[in-house]
């Protein structure tokens, strides 16, 4: 394991955090000396990149919310539920869970911080163009990943808020308001942004060493991946399976098929999820969380990781002292758990959750004794020097791995060849899973969405491959998957298509009444 504060120009020493809990995307925030549009040189460049970056480190405590990646959509699938200590612990990722948020009370960090992402994307590619004695292949690279990382943060945007502001200038006076595009439109803003930094020759497939924490081309082939099938775009499927291929046949990445330290585990999945796994063979991009600088008082600073705090059983007493105790938030729900790993000898099932008795921890809302365990809060991984210990964990949050590069071209390569095609992808999900070649099922589209699920369980991706899918595994439609009427579980919800949204937040839509970029609420949430 080896922690970077993506070196060679994004340097520690570079502040972080000057930025408060009231910046929004309508304000004007300068990440540099240097005015907007000014010649720029290289050292410019990097600060505002370093600023972009950020966005990165923030999600766990977006804002002073719990809008983790991992979480965000999965709690309103069928794999979590809200958890904590009781329903009123976190009422705004409970009415999340349950599809009743309001424009008033909902995540809105989420919102907050991923249009400080946009701007401070914005303010690098202006830079970019500004550039002055900064060398070409250089400036190309520096470009490349300011592209990736705009339509990394739009493409959260756009899949839960759909119809939302963009815009690549930042607004000026009188009003600092931007148009509201409609989700098409902002779908291709991302898939031109994408095809641009792809189509960079000095934009390196994968990065390793001290530029392991650096976006790379692979990322943004896997960002241009995740928005064409939530699109369900299927003019572009040919080129996204060009690239899932390109970066399998590249030997730039592996699958972890055992594990290199058996002394840790001899798990390869939660091998990979430890901080000795941290920018192995078969990560594509990673957040680079360090063990420092967050506290309560400001979520806009700092390094560290809240996720697995949030993660781990209430009051927890662990005999092995390999874990610590947590919030009991976002527990495992039984019945999809052992619905799914119901195969001996499947590595995933104990990698992406572990069960405890009731007797070892102290109970909590929806308690289920499944916890997450890809991000479970583990003893020494958060031994800060500054910060709050609660919010100060160092585990990297894994954004792409290669394993997903498998699934998508499975998926995609079904559409276009059938089950034949679909089969070498599937078989190395499977082989790796088992730790043999002998565990081959058809790569029917279902088995297919069944390895999905298992494989990529807790890692952010079940409620929007739900949506785009229309159906699970099983044949359900999404409806009856995410309709629940469980009181035994404090579960009361019903899907409706125009839920795929979440409505716009009224603080934004009141920054805009009567000016001519009016924001309009979001279907079926007036």
């Amino acid at each position: 394991m080896k922690k970077i504060i993506l070196c060679s120009f994004l340097l520690g020493g570079v502040a972080l955090g000057g930025a408060s809990c009231s910046e929004d995307f309508l304000t004007i925030y300068p990440t540099s000396q240097v005015a907007a549009g000014a010649p720029a040189t290289q050292d410019v460049i990097d600060q505002q990149l370093v600023s972009a970056y950020q966005i990165l480190l923030l999600d766990s405590y977006a804002d002073g919310q719990l809008v983790s990646v991992a979480t965000f959509g999965d709690v309103r699938s069928d794999d979590l539920y809200c958890g904590g200590a009781d329903m009123s612990d976190q009422p705004n990722v409970y009415r999340h869970s349950q599809y009743t948020v309001t424009e008033v009370n909902q995540l809105d960090g989420y919102w907050g911080i991923y249009y400080t992402g946009l701007q401070r994307c914005n303010a690098a590619l202006l830079s970019c163009n500004n550039a002055v004695n900064v060398a070409p292949a250089m400036l190309n690279r520096l470009r490349a990943e300011a592209l990736t990382l705009r339509a990394y943060y739009v493409h959260q945007l756009w899949k839960a808020f759909g119809n939302i502001v963009y815009y690549e200038v930042t607004p000026g006076p009188p009003y600092y308001v931007a148009p509201q595009y409609a989700a098409d439109q902002v779908y291709a803003e991302i898939i031109e942004d994408l095809n641009a930094a792809i189509a960079t020759d000095d934009f390196p497939l994968a990065t390793t060493g001290a530029d392991a924490g650096r976006v790379n081309k692979a990322a943004a082939m896997m960002t241009k991946a995740r928005a064409v099938m939530y699109q369900n775009d299927q003019a572009r499927y040919a080129e996204v399976l060009a690239d899932m291929k390109a970066i399998i046949e590249s030997e730039a990445y592996s699958l972890i098929r055992t594990s290199p330290n058996a002394s840790l585990t001899a798990n390869p999945i939660t091998w990979m999820f430890l901080r000795e796994g941290e920018f192995c063979k078969e990560s594509i991009f990673e957040a680079n969380h360090l063990p420092e600088g967050k506290t309560w008082g400001n979520s806009w600073s700092g390094y560290g990781n809240y996720l697995p705090k949030c993660l781990s059983p209430r009051d927890l007493s662990d005999p092995t002292g390999a874990f610590d105790a947590g919030w009991g938030l976002f527990p495992v729900q039984r019945g999809t758990f052992e619905r799914i790993f119901n195969e001996a000898g499947d590595v995933r099932k104990e990698a992406s959750a572990i069960e405890w008795p009731s007797s070892a921890y102290g109970g909590g809302f929806q308690a289920t004794g499944l916890f997450l365990g890809k991000y479970i809060a583990r003893t020494g991984y958060n031994n800060n020097t500054t910060g709050d210990a609660a919010l100060n964990y160092e585990n990297n949050m894994r954004i792409y791995r290669l394993a997903e590069t498998y699934l998508n071209a499975a998926e995609l390569s079904f559409y276009s060849g059938g089950a034949g095609a679909a089969q070498p992808y599937l078989d190395a999900i499977r082989a790796r899973a088992f730790g043999d070649d002998s565990h081959s099922i058809t790569a029917t589209l279902e088995n297919i969405k069944l390895e999905r699920h298992r494989e990529l369980f807790g890692e952010g991706q079940r409620f929007w491959d739900l949506v785009r899918w229309g159906s699970d595994e099983t044949g359900k439609t999404t409806a009856q998957v995410l309709s629940v009427n469980d009181p035994a579980f404090f579960m009361s919800r019903t899907w409706e298509d125009y839920k795929k949204y979440l409505p716009l937040p009224k603080a934004e839509l009141d920054k805009t009444k009567g000016t001519e970029y009016e924001l309009q609420q979001n279907p079926g949430w007036n």
